[in-house]
């Protein structure tokens, strides 16, 4: 999976505030190929994402602690709020 940060920044005109509202998002962001890949995970390989689009979501959105994104996640963790949104995105990839 490739995902750029160029690629992700453009479509970020504001940060999102809700969990459906970064999901939304992610569904505009991600390539069809990065879709079916997620998809075709398990939920316990999720955590491969980590240090991919996992990074690219807490340095775009998780990185203030202040972030209402952070908040909607129930945490204070970018890391377990990152790790909250790649799995309510795989659950909505689900058929």
């Amino acid at each position: 999976m490739v995902i750029t940060w160029s690629a992700f920044k453009v479509k970020l005109d504001s940060q999102p505030t809700t969990l459906s509202d970064a999901i939304e998002r992610l569904l505009l962001i991600l390539r069809a190929e990065d879709k079916r890949t997620i998809a075709a995970m398990t939920e316990e390989d999720l955590c491969d994402l980590h240090f991919s689009l996992g990074l690219l979501i807490r340095n775009a959105w998780l990185h203030q602690a202040d972030s209402d994104l952070l908040a909607a996640c129930g945490t204070h963790s970018s890391d377990e709020a990152s790790c909250r949104v790649i799995g309510t995105l795989w659950r909505a990839l689900q058929p």
